[in-house]
C-alpha cells in the first residue's frame, strides 16, 4: 500500500452521486435502498467512477490494498451494508481486486474505542506511517494498531503478495541500474522506455520505500545498494 492522491469526479457524476445520497437518506430502510440503487447504478456513472479510481492507482490500474492484481472492482471503504449514508460518497471509493474486495475485506470494518477506523485508507492516510516493509521477504510489519488491523483484514501479508513485493524490489533494483546504463550510453529513448515500466510496475509501494529509505534513513546504505543510493543521487527522477 501507498499514498494515492483522490482526484476529482466531473461535476455531473458529483451531482447524480448527491441526489442518490439523498434517496438513500429519505428511505424507510436505508440498507436495502442503498443495496439496490447500487445494484441499478447507471452504467455511465459507474464506468466514470472506474476509470477516475483506475487513474489515481499506482502501477496499470492496481488495486490500492494488495498493489499485485488489476483493480476490478470499486471498493466501499465503509461498507454500505453497515453504512448506506456513504454508498454513494466518491470519497468512500478506492479501487480494489475481486481477492481483496470479496475474499478478504469483505463487509469488516473494525473501529477503535472513538469510533474511528481502523483500517488504512490510502486516500487518506500515509500507509508508510503505519507500515513497515522488509525488502527481504516483502512482508509487512505493523508500526501501530491501524498498521496491523490492515494487514489482517486486507490479508497483505498472505504468501503472493509478500513473494510478489520481494521479487519487485529485485526486479526495480535491476531496472533502475539498466536505466543509468542507457544515459550514460546516450540512449534516452530506451531510458524513457524503462523509466515508465518503473513507474508502472506492480508493487509501486516497493518503489515508494525505496524513495523514502533514501530521503529519510539514518543511514540508507544498510538496505539499498550502492548502485541505486548513486542512482538516486544522480537521477532524481527515479524517486
Amino acid at each position: 500500500m501507498q499514498r494515492i492522491e483522490r482526484l476529482p469526479l466531473d461535476d455531473a457524476a458529483v451531482r447524480k452521486l448527491l441526489k442518490l445520497t439523498q434517496r438513500v437518506a429519505a428511505a424507510p430502510n436505508q440498507q436495502v435502498t442503498a443495496r439496490e440503487l447500487w445494484a441499478a447504478l447507471d452504467k455511465g456513472l459507474k464506468d466514470e467512477i472506474h476509470s477516475v479510481l483506475a487513474e489515481m492507482s499506482t502501477g496499470l490500474e492496481r488495486c490500492m490494498y494488495c498493489e499485485d492484481s488489476q483493480g476490478t472492482d470499486i471498493e466501499h471503504f465503509r461498507p454500505k451494508a453497515d453504512y448506506p449514508e456513504h454508498a454513494f460518497a466518491w470519497l468512500n471509493y478506492l479501487l480494489a481486486c475481486s481477492r481483496c474486495n470479496s475474499n478478504h475485506k469483505r463487509n469488516r470494518f473494525p473501529l477503535d474505542a472513538s469510533g474511528e477506523p481502523m483500517l488504512i485508507d490510502p486516500t487518506f492516510d500515509d500507509p508508510a506511517d503505519h507500515l513497515s516493509l522488509s525488502p527481504t521477504t516483502g512482508m509487512y510489519a505493523a508500526l501501530d494498531a491501524k498498521g496491523a488491523a490492515t494487514i489482517d483484514v486486507c490479508g497483505l501479508n498472505r504468501n503472493v503478495c509478500a513473494t510478489g513485493r520481494a521479487n519487485a524490489w529485485t526486479a526495480l533494483e535491476c531496472l533502475i541500474a539498466s536505466y543509468v546504463r542507457s544515459v550514460v550510453d546516450g540512449r534516452p529513448s530506451r531510458a524513457g522506455k524503462i523509466l515508465d515500466a518503473l513507474r508502472q510496475y506492480p508493487f509501486q509501494s516497493v518503489r515508494s520505500m525505496m524513495s523514502r529509505i533514501y530521503r529519510e534513513a539514518e543511514d540508507p546504505a544498510l538496505l539499498l545498494a550502492d548502485d541505486v543510493l548513486l542512482a538516486f543521487k544522480e537521477h532524481p527522477e527515479l524517486i
